[in-house]
């Protein structure tokens, strides 16, 4: 009668390293397929963000609103309440209705590093002014749809960095022209995807990079666009539409300007 034996120690390792191997070649595909989902989730955030803005403009004349705009009160005039009421749920007119939750939020990313508003709006659109009764940067001149010279290709909302000095909110505005190195004051853009200006541009910025409770340096990351979907980042445009774009592929000044005639155009 012939006796069983179990598996030598020899087989036993054998049958480990085939387990390592296919988990080493399945995880990183299980991933990248959770982040895909997760991209599509927030294209359709950005497709419905920009369907309420266009209900928005259709009841205000086609006159715009501003990234932010500093009036009293608990609104602050940021430009997520001005889209609340076009939004089935979520936040609604003011910072006392704030939900941080992605599963009813529209306007946070599933991707995000936290649970908050990630999204920011192209600082182009209705300038602040600076001789306003209440102050500086409380009213603004609102920019008609007629200006616009080519809505299907410039950027209204993206993805955008977070900063935990704000509790991992983003700004409300992006850059005057996002991923030039230092924000508001000029500097070069990335020159490929693999330049190392994105690990400073492309990021979220904790407190031991940059406090905005403590200190100003809007260089670190503040309002700049974040690539966090497999280095693409979803956009919606001034026609409506939203689309995912890879981290390089956006036209500087193109995309961002509200008036240019062509892709060279530095204007607003």
């Amino acid at each position: 009668m012939m006796r069983r034996r179990g598996f030598t120690l020899i087989e036993l390792l054998v049958v480990i390293a085939i387990i390592a191997i296919l988990a080493a070649i399945l995880f990183p595909v299980f991933a990248q397929a959770r982040e895909k989902a997760r991209q599509t989730t927030c294209t359709s955030n950005h497709k419905q963000m920009g369907m309420a803005t266009l209900m928005y403009l259709s009841d205000y004349d086609q006159l715009w609103f501003p990234a932010w705009h500093d009036i009293p009160g608990p609104g602050n005039g940021h430009w997520f309440f001005k889209i609340s009421p076009y939004i089935k749920s979520g936040t609604g007119a003011d910072w006392s209705t704030y939900r941080r939750d992605k599963n009813v939020e529209i306007r946070i990313c599933p991707s995000g590093i936290a649970i908050a508003f990630n999204y920011s709006m192209n600082g182009h659109i209705s300038l602040l002014r600076q001789d306003c009764p209440q102050g500086p940067n409380t009213c603004y001149d609102p920019d008609s749809e007629a200006i616009f010279t080519h809505p299907a290709e410039t950027i209204i909302y993206g993805d955008a960095t977070q900063i935990e000095g704000w509790d991992w909110a983003s700004s409300a505005n992006f850059c005057w022209w996002p991923s030039q190195a230092t924000c508001w004051n000029g500097g070069r853009f990335p020159q490929g995807d693999e330049d190392p200006l994105w690990r400073i541009v492309d990021r979220d910025v904790p407190r031991s990079v940059w406090d905005p409770n403590t200190s100003w340096n809007p260089n670190l990351g503040y309002g700049q666009v974040r690539y966090r979907h497999q280095r693409m980042a979803v956009f919606t445009f001034a026609d409506g539409h939203a689309k995912a774009i890879r981290r390089g592929a956006v036209k500087v000044p193109w995309n961002w300007s509200i008036t240019a005639q062509n892709e060279n155009d530095w204007v607003r």
